[in-house]
């Protein structure tokens, strides 16, 4: 088997840049997009194991879509309705987003965070949802 795959999704360079350097030294392959687009895009051709999203950031379509977006997205398409998502945040969600975040199984983080933490939630949710072979 090799190295897990987690599709970093964030619009802050330094951040993005960061944690992909330490997933890779963490053993994991790390592909970055910085909006929901470049997302689906890497989603349409690679195998992704789990995905880093940033809730909010900018839409270059202007449609208003950010990461929370993107989550039900993952959820609603088959091969990717139990591959563990990790949110980020900066701002306290509002109770429906929260509850939302829970219905649909995700991890929720807010920054900033340390990278420890992330790569043991990484650990620990690829081992309850190993990857597809």
């Amino acid at each position: 088997m090799g190295k897990p795959c987690v599709l970093v999704v964030e619009d802050e360079e330094n951040i993005q840049t960061t944690l992909s350097v330490v997933l890779t030294l963490e053993g994991f392959t790390a592909l970055t997009a910085s909006n929901v687009d470049e997302a689906l895009a890497i989603l349409g051709r690679e195998q992704v194991d789990a995905v880093s999203l940033d809730i909010r950031m900018p839409d270059p379509q202007g449609l208003e879509r950010d990461g929370l977006t993107l989550l039900k997205l993952l959820r609603a398409t088959p091969e990717y309705k139990a591959v563990p998502v990790l949110l980020f945040t900066g701002v306290e969600l509002k109770p429906d987003e929260d509850a939302m975040v829970e219905e649909l199984g995700a991890k929720l983080f807010y920054k900033p965070q340390l990278y420890a933490e992330i790569i043991e939630e990484l650990h620990r949710s690829l081992t309850a949802h190993p990857p597809a072979a």
